[in-house]
């Protein structure tokens, strides 16, 4: 099984890989290891319809339908089959043979991914239904109203991991222990609740985005919901996502805080602090900043600067030689201030 399960790992990088040719020679290595492997057999079709082999596609479509019509398949499985057979006819032009395939997956999994897409595709290229025939209907008798269909309960879900397990959270509430019905696989997991009010509850997580180890996963019913545990095949590996594919799984991060931050460069911060220490402040920083100006400035600017602030008395700082050359600048205090010569 471990090679097996090697092979199909190997297929599925070289298919999203683009690599066709390898993933073909590696799903087909994958279906003579184990004949009954339904999945091999769907991405194996799917990339016969990439190399345009559209009759092997079918043919392997139709044998993967075969397989989880047995005790292997679910109806999440089987819906994908469905979906897959009937993207196949539609691209040899069997356009009715298509719809029906595709309506079957709809009674199976009406929320398939790309599902809606292709019922449109094939009914905007089928000819529209005849209208029916008009009849003229009898006087309706009077009848008993028939007893309400119980609804499917919808309920969230939500899930969490650490190093080993993968817990999902489904949130129902007065749940009977003896009504829950809980089937775990290789790569998904099958929950069924009746409830009192006659009610269904369902929950298919097919594909789950990687392998877990049927028999060592649990569930636990609680008073607000129930708590499922799934034990991770290859323990360490943190899952992207709950299902369909994990195409960057990594490994899990450390659980200390410190290591999930980057390292501070202790040097950096210390130059840092004495740079800052170093800086002038109040009077040397303004002064410091007319020495820069100064230095930089042309010789009419150093000329402006100095007739200004001395005949200013330090009150005015001009930079414009032909604003302050040709008149004497008067001492300009600040507001609230009087200006008085200094007496000795």
């Amino acid at each position: 099984m471990s090679d097996t399960s090697d092979l199909f790992a190997k297929a599925n990088d070289a298919y999203f890989d683009d690599d066709y040719d390898e993933a073909l020679s590696l799903y087909s290595q994958t279906i003579e290891a184990d004949a009954t492997h339904a999945e091999a057999f769907m991405r194996r079709c799917t990339v016969y319809q990439k190399l345009n082999q559209l009759d092997k596609a079918l043919a392997d479509a139709d044998k993967a339908l075969e397989i989880l019509s047995g005790p292997k398949g679910t109806r999440s499985l089987l819906a994908r089959a469905h979906l897959q057979r009937g993207i196949v006819q539609f691209n040899l032009k069997q356009y009715p043979e298509a719809q029906k395939s595709f309506e079957s997956a709809k009674e199976l999994n009406p929320n398939e991914r790309t599902l809606a897409t292709w019922l449109r595709k094939v009914q905007d290229v089928l000819p529209p239904p005849p209208p029916a025939p008009k009849q003229e209907e009898p006087a309706p008798a009077v009848q008993a109203p028939a007893p309400s269909t119980p609804q499917n309960v919808r309920a969230r879900h939500e899930w969490f991991q650490n190093d080993a397990f993968v817990t999902v959270e489904v949130f129902i509430k007065k749940v009977n222990k003896d009504d829950v019905s809980l089937d775990f696989f290789d790569r998904s997991l099958s929950l069924s609740i009746k409830m009192p009010t006659g009610s269904t509850f369902s929950l298919e997580l097919d594909p789950l985005a990687h392998e877990v180890l049927p028999k060592e996963c649990s569930y636990k019913v609680l008073s607000t919901k129930i708590e499922i545990k799934l034990k991770k095949k290859t323990e360490g590996i943190k899952w992207g996502t709950l299902e369909g594919e994990d195409e960057l799984p990594t490994t899990m991060a450390s659980t200390s805080v410190s290591s999930s931050r980057k390292p501070k460069d202790w040097n950096k911060l210390v130059q840092e602090i004495e740079k800052d220490q170093d800086k002038p402040e109040g009077d040397a920083a303004l002064n410091s900043l007319f020495q820069q100006i100064y230095s930089g400035a042309d010789e009419d600017t150093r000329r402006a600067m100095m007739k200004s602030f001395v005949e200013s008395n330090g009150t005015c700082l001009s930079t414009n030689w032909a604003e302050v050359g040709s008149k004497k600048v008067e001492t300009k205090p600040p507001e609230g201030m009087v200006a008085k010569k200094y007496e000795i």
